[in-house]
């Protein structure tokens, strides 16, 4: 939504950062993004620092070096209501702020919200100098008056791989991630597909890349796969393995009801794994998208080529988390005052 390009590509060292997030957050792609984001800023040269949002006597210790000097101030959250909470620290910490929002149900939320909550949220906001959001859905979800502070990125921070590495593709196996099971990553909806592509592909098999909380939701589903030999249940793989089973997999399912944009999307993308996804939520470019029913997205698993219906990448980013970064930091670098203490005005 702005001209950030040129302003990443000059890359400016020596300012910091300050991740705000829980740290070590749980397995999960807002976690693959920070760390990711992290690791390339601290090879430009910059100073990273955590506060972690996860624990309170941790994030207080951190507070102190905090206020030091002028620092880039990035705030990672899922649940709009954590940024209403902090609104009175970020109004007057020093330096930029960005509050980095990773969820697709964030209009949800926002539309959720009691009247008293609705303008604690209009208010509180102000307190962010800038809206880093996955999805063109959220942005156009918060108040009207932040509309010009409202940028578009994406959360995946690309990292070169060797192509030598990855293990072979294995024909007709399927794979989808759930966050702890929960109903909205419709993971027992794909295994409904692969029992239906089966008739179609009997070696068809599902692996399902679950990750995060192991609680009841996570249980049950696997109870409702624990008799099926094709169905293979992984829980908090690392990254590497992650990416290998991506790389292995003939097809990636993401039937997701809602959704922001993807890590786990983006990296199978990636590693050249075809991407089938519901139609309900915008999709990077090269996904191929289907209805969000069992007949549907079995049609769509075994119907692949010239026929796929594919997204065109409309309502998210080509920009990445880190070229944002980037920019903000040049902006910030330009902004500071010999005194290293001004903000701007919001």
């Amino acid at each position: 939504m702005d001209a950030t390009a040129g302003a990443a590509s000059l890359r400016p060292r020596g300012v910091r950062v300050v991740q705000w997030a829980r740290h070590p957050g749980p397995v999960g792609g807002v976690t693959r993004s920070v760390e990711d984001l992290t690791a390339v800023l601290r090879a430009a040269g910059h100073e990273v620092r955590y506060v972690d949002t996860g624990s309170a006597a941790r994030a207080a210790g951190a507070l102190p070096a905090v206020w030091r000097r002028q620092s880039l101030h990035l705030f990672h959250i899922t649940r709009v209501w954590r940024a209403i909470v902090l609104s009175p620290l970020f109004w007057v910490l020093p330096g930029r702020t960005v509050l980095v929002l990773h969820s697709g149900a964030v209009r949800r939320q926002v539309e959720a919200q009691t009247r008293w909550r609705a303008w604690l949220l209009r208010v509180g906001l102000r307190a962010y100098d800038q809206f880093w959001v996955v999805n063109a859905d959220i942005g156009e979800a918060l108040p009207d008056h932040l509309a010009e502070r409202v940028r578009i990125v994406s959360p995946f921070v690309p990292s070169p791989g060797a192509e030598a590495d990855r293990p072979a593709r294995e024909p007709h196996l399927l794979t989808v991630a759930t966050n702890s099971g929960l109903p909205h990553y419709n993971a027992g909806l794909a295994v409904d597909v692969v029992r239906a592509v089966r008739r179609e592909w009997p070696d068809a098999r599902l692996w399902i890349l679950a990750y995060d909380h192991d609680g009841p939701d996570l249980a049950r589903l696997r109870e409702a796969v624990s008799g099926l030999e094709w169905v293979r249940l992984s829980f908090n793989l690392g990254g590497p393995d992650v990416t290998a089973a991506l790389a292995r997999s003939d097809v990636f399912l993401r039937p997701t009801s809602w959704d922001g944009d993807s890590v786990i999307v983006r990296e199978a993308l990636g590693v050249g794994t075809r991407v089938l996804a519901s139609d309900v939520s915008a999709r990077p470019a090269g996904v191929e998208l289907s209805g969000l029913s069992v007949p549907e997205l079995a049609a769509a698993v075994v119907r692949s080529g010239g026929s796929a219906r594919l997204s065109d990448g409309s309502g998210l980013a080509s920009l990445t988390i880190a070229d944002a970064a980037y920019a903000a930091l040049a902006g910030l670098s330009a902004d500071v005052s010999p005194a290293g203490r001004g903000r701007r005005p919001r």
